[in-house]
């Protein structure tokens, strides 16, 4: 038996003023450099160091995104290349749709007054309680996901 997919949502960080924010940043180290000298005597290692940490940073934060794929069977949230958990519903004590207001940032938030929060953007997402803890994965569609999924919230 194949599971239909009822709900499917994939999210980027692609906010211009996050980006200006973490472009700005990331030029912080570079304005250390001694732009005067050769090319070649230049590169010591902690320079070396500093540049592959700048570069593998921004390619961290453009190759991230957050999967959320719905089914009659389970819940399962990717936030590549971090985390990929799976909710199946049977195991679900409670499920809704909320508003959760600002915890403190966007990416996987631990320790909030809502458990581990999954999220991009935004203040609204799928709230789960298992037996003993309690996530929210955000999501940008919210009516859509209500609608295609009503039937198995709890």
């Amino acid at each position: 038996m194949t599971d239909k997919t009822l709900f499917q949502e994939t999210q980027k960080f692609d906010q211009w003023w996050l980006w200006v924010i973490i472009l700005g940043l990331l030029l912080i180290p570079a304005s250390f450099f001694n732009w005067s000298e050769s090319f070649v005597d230049q590169w010591t290692i902690d320079k070396i160091i500093t540049s592959v940490l700048v570069v593998g940073i921004l390619v961290l934060f453009l190759a991230s995104k957050m999967t959320t794929t719905i089914t009659d069977e389970k819940i399962t949230v990717s936030f590549f290349p971090f985390v990929r958990r799976e909710f199946f519903w049977d195991a679900l004590k409670q499920a809704q749709i909320i508003d959760y207001g600002f915890v403190g940032g966007w990416g996987i938030r631990i320790w909030t007054s809502y458990g581990t929060v999954y999220n991009v953007r935004g203040s609204k997402g799928i709230h789960i309680k298992t037996a003993d803890k309690q996530y929210i994965i955000g999501t940008q569609k919210e009516e859509e996901l209500r609608s295609k999924i009503a039937h198995l919230l709890k």
